[in-house]
């Protein structure tokens, strides 16, 4: 039976989209999914978000090390409520997540 999970993406044009898809857990690959430079981010690892829902989080190709900690960062955040800012573009000012 079909699931919504939680996808959140490591690196190139979508860093930081948290992306909500369909996915079959009987069927053995984990979710992938193309981004906007064409592309493939592969899931690197999985959450449980409680007994029907999961967290992955999926790497883009290019991601930096900096960028894939931050992501893993989220994860715990999401999983504990928590909330973290985020400096902004340049250093100006931080967002909310």
């Amino acid at each position: 039976m079909e699931q919504i999970v939680e996808c959140l993406i490591a690196g190139g044009p979508q860093h930081g989209l948290l992306r909500r898809q369909l996915w079959d857990p009987q069927y053995p690959a984990p979710p992938v999914v193309a981004s906007g430079d064409g592309t493939v981010c592969a899931a690197a690892a999985c959450r449980h978000a409680g007994s029907d829902r999961n967290r992955f989080l999926l790497v883009h190709p290019r991601a930096t090390g900096q960028q894939i900690l931050a992501m893993m960062m989220m994860l715990r955040a999401l999983a504990t409520n928590t909330v973290i800012a985020f400096p902004g573009p340049g250093g100006g000012p931080s967002r909310m997540l």
